[in-house]
């Protein structure tokens, strides 16, 4: 290999991520990926690899869509290549997304026949649940090698010997067919360097904070490959800043006071800003009062947390989860709220990843009159024909107004396990239809859809709100 060569290494992007519900920073998610294809045409790098979850949705919006097109386009135009893998975020059953943009010549996919760039052969492996890591058929590479000077897996998955590894780096590499100088992993969102055995394994980071605990410096990987070495640095991501106020209130003070005195300190404006509020539990302070007053002073989004009484501006500390399966629990939650078996009928419908949602009025429709049909009424009126609402009061369905509206959130159960793992805080998990872990511990819902893990090693989870008030 006469030529050096020069990768830029991103991945966990998360496109179209309205995090705290906020369009501001879903556009910080789309920008912060523009940076990183505006220095790969300003570095006229060979390539740009990226290691998976594009999307933070397998159903992104036409407006994500169209925007990651025109990111790509910057690319093809200066004639830099960019390869990538699927993750488990965007990953659907059978076409997947990046097959559309292969389809126009935006994006070559990665797989077991490599990509061969100037003597270094490239491989991907998609995201592979947790359930089917021991599966995992090598032979797919089996007569794949090549006479490159340099061979570059990539992998979305987390990996041994990080933290929080489900499938091991070394096994991966004593059971390919060919020598790996180098694996480029995404699905922690940490940026992480080790070597193993010969083979160089990275976590290049995720481009934006998907959550509270990712406070290190977003960040992407620059791969260096020439005959004599690979070279791997890391370059910092300017982003939106997270700001963290801790409060603690004294017996006998003005609890405003003291909380409204310490965000003063700050500048707070355009700034995502989290309180947290510790001591005396016997002043009382209303947590919308302190959203309130940071909106006042500009405050992108407010994030009140008071530790005294367990309660969180963005939080419902009341819905708890297992991480194998948020899906049950969201079920666990609606038998509290007393439906009858028509109610529990309609959000079935609703939350079924197998129903289009432009056929939700459809099929509710072929169900309730398959239930008229097979109806006696000469007797009384059956339950399956009665709604209860939030007071317990029945309606009879048939002349209840009722309107079906779709989830405000991805109710595709969303995808199995995607990290960011702090130091200080914790790791983030995104839990869904393939549940990449299998945690058997109650978890918190918030809005961010991912999961935490505390010094001590508890894990707190926090996938995507579910509005229960659309369901039925």
């Amino acid at each position: 290999m006469a030529d050096e060569i020069r990768l830029i290494h991103t991945g966990d992007t998360h496109l179209g991520y309205r995090q705290y519900h906020s369009e501001v920073r879903r556009q910080d998610f789309m920008d912060a990926f523009a940076t990183v294809i505006t220095d790969a045409i300003k570095m006229q790098v060979d390539a740009v690899v990226h290691a998976g979850d594009l999307f933070d949705s397998r159903n992104p919006t036409l407006d994500d869509i169209l925007e990651t097109m025109q990111l790509f386009s910057r690319l093809k135009e200066a004639d830099i290549p960019l390869l990538a893998i699927v993750g488990n975020h965007e990953s659907k059953q059978n076409t997947q997304w990046l097959d559309l943009y292969e389809n126009m010549g935006l994006v070559t996919r990665l797989a077991a026949v490599p990509y061969i760039l100037k003597g270094v052969a490239i491989y991907g492996i998609d995201s592979v649940s947790k359930s089917k890591i021991p599966l995992f058929d090598y032979s797919i590479f089996d007569d794949k090698g090549t006479d490159a000077h340099r061979n570059i897996l990539v992998m979305h998955q987390l990996m041994k010997p990080f933290a929080f590894g489900e499938w091991d780096v070394k096994e991966v590499i004593d059971s390919l067919p060919f020598a790996v100088d180098a694996i480029l992993l995404g699905d922690n969102h940490k940026h992480e360097i080790v070597k193993v055995d010969d083979t160089w394994v990275t976590y290049c980071g995720s481009t934006e904070r998907n959550s509270s605990s990712e406070r290190e410096p977003r960040s992407y990987n620059i791969i260096t490959v020439n005959d004599a070495d690979l070279d791997i640095s890391k370059r910092i991501i300017p982003t939106r800043e997270y700001l963290f106020i801790p409060v603690h209130i004294s017996k006998d003070t003005d609890g405003y006071e003291e909380v409204f005195s310490a965000i003063k300190e700050h500048k707070v404006e355009d700034k995502v800003v989290f309180v947290n509020i510790s001591g005396d539990p016997q002043v009382k302070v209303k947590l919308s009062e302190v959203e309130d007053f940071l909106l006042s002073r500009s405050a992108l989004v407010p994030v009140i947390k008071d530790i005294r009484m367990g309660d969180e501006s963005l939080l419902d500390p009341s819905m708890k989860i297992s991480f194998a399966d948020p899906d049950d629990v969201v079920k666990e939650e609606i038998k509290k709220l007393r439906f009858t078996s028509a109610g529990m009928m309609l959000d079935e419908i609703i939350r079924d990843s197998q129903i289009p949602k432009t056929r939700v009025d459809e099929e509710t429709e072929h169900r309730i009159v398959s239930l008229l049909d097979d109806m006696d009424f000469s007797q009384d009126l059956p339950d399956v024909l009665m709604i209860s609402d939030a007071e317990g009061h029945n309606t009879n369905l048939l002349s209840a107004e009722s309107e079906v509206s779709e989830p405000d959130a991805d109710l595709e159960s969303d995808t199995e396990a995607d990290t960011g793992v702090d130091a200080e805080a914790d790791t983030e998990l995104d839990s869904g239809e393939d549940a990449d872990s299998e945690v058997n511990a109650e978890k918190t819902l918030d809005e961010t859809e991912h999961v935490e893990r505390s010094d001590s090693g508890e894990p707190t989870v926090k996938p995507r709100q579910y509005n229960l008030g659309d369901y039925i």
